[in-house]
């Protein structure tokens, strides 16, 4: 995610140099032909060309807007975690009762003990999700600018689940939750399972006990949501005749506007070549900005900032058991938080 008014055109670079250049070299053949070869026929009237932008231009905006409302929801469902992964810690600290019946109180240490592994097990269930999120999946396998930005960034190198996982979870943990299919799952099944031995055990009453299954049921939920993005792409029927609609009106382009620019002056249809670049660019950017929008979870620039997240939770749970060592926010790094 950019974190500047503008992008800078550094980033930008790479997603239009090849496509300027190929604008200019097309459009200048162009007119060559039409006005050193002599090849007039070349002129066509440019209301069809209009009427052909037109529709391109309504096609790439309603899937621009559908790319815009994948990124959005999928902004909001972090939000949803972060909420409620906040409520998940107050929970653990207040609900958990130290007398027990017919057995022992128990003792500030063991409790303590109990809540920090509860919070612990959630701050390695959310990373699991974020390292599950950003995944390459197997059906994303074109060339994407967008990735080579991230790459070349040392910083934005994503360690492997275990690693991330080690600054949560002891060896043994670890080991067993990598072993499953999905580890984000596995933890929040543990997590069900360690309540449910507490609440025999009388440290939870009744009541407390459901609602902190039902915290868990939301977690699910919005792991589902998740998923559902990550594993559903645009709807390539959609995405591919966008990108079909666009380049047939950025071929027919300077064909129009040849009619145009001869009705001027004959030294005219060289202006071709630049108002043809310039509204050739603007309609492929188009084409590109849905293009890069669509998944929000492909470890991009345009990536939703799921590690800032992850830390400002991790800050705020840890504060929350009054930890004072804690690690610092997430900073942007080139103008990209991820």
């Amino acid at each position: 995610m950019f974190t500047t008014k503008r992008v800078p055109f550094h980033i930008v670079f790479p997603f239009t140099w090849r496509a300027i250049l190929l604008f200019i070299v097309y459009s200048t053949l162009v007119c060559l032909l039409y006005s050193v070869v002599g090849w007039t026929f070349l002129a066509i009237p440019f209301v069809p060309v209009a009427t052909i932008g037109t529709a391109v231009a309504f096609y790439v905006g309603f899937k621009n807007n559908s790319s815009y409302d994948r990124l959005w929801e999928a902004r909001r469902i972090w939000g949803s975690i972060t909420n409620a992964s906040r409520s998940w810690g107050i929970m653990v600290l207040d609900y958990f009762n130290t007398k027990r019946m017919g057995d022992l109180p128990i003792q500030p240490a063991e409790l303590k003990q109990i809540q920090q592994k509860l919070i612990y097990r959630h701050l390695a269930y959310i990373t699991a999700i974020r390292v599950q999120l950003r995944q390459k999946p197997v059906w994303d396998l074109h060339h994407n600018p967008a990735h080579e930005v991230i790459e070349r960034i040392a910083a934005f190198k994503q360690c492997s689940l275990d690693k991330e996982l080690s600054r949560f979870l002891s060896d043994e943990e670890i080991e067993a939750v990598i072993q499953h299919p999905n580890p984000a799952t596995y933890l929040l099944r543990q997590q069900s399972e360690q309540l449910r031995e507490l609440r025999e055990a009388d440290c939870l009453t009744e009541y407390y006990h459901v609602d902190l299954e039902r915290m868990l049921v939301e977690f699910y939920n919005q792991q589902g949501a998740c998923e559902r993005i990550k594993t559903f792409p645009f709807p390539r029927q959609y995405a591919f005749f966008s990108y079909v609609f666009t380049w047939v009106f950025i071929v027919v382009l300077p064909y129009g506007l040849l009619t145009e620019m001869a009705k001027v002056s004959g030294w005219h249809i060289w202006l071709t070549v630049p108002f043809y670049t310039i509204i050739a660019w603007i309609f492929n950017t188009m084409e590109i900005v849905g293009d890069t929008s669509e998944n929000p979870f492909e470890n991009s620039i345009n990536d939703i900032p799921m590690t800032a997240i992850c830390r400002n939770i991790e800050i705020d749970l840890r504060d929350m058991l009054g930890e004072t060592n804690l690690p610092k926010r997430v900073q942007a790094v080139e103008n990209i938080l991820m």
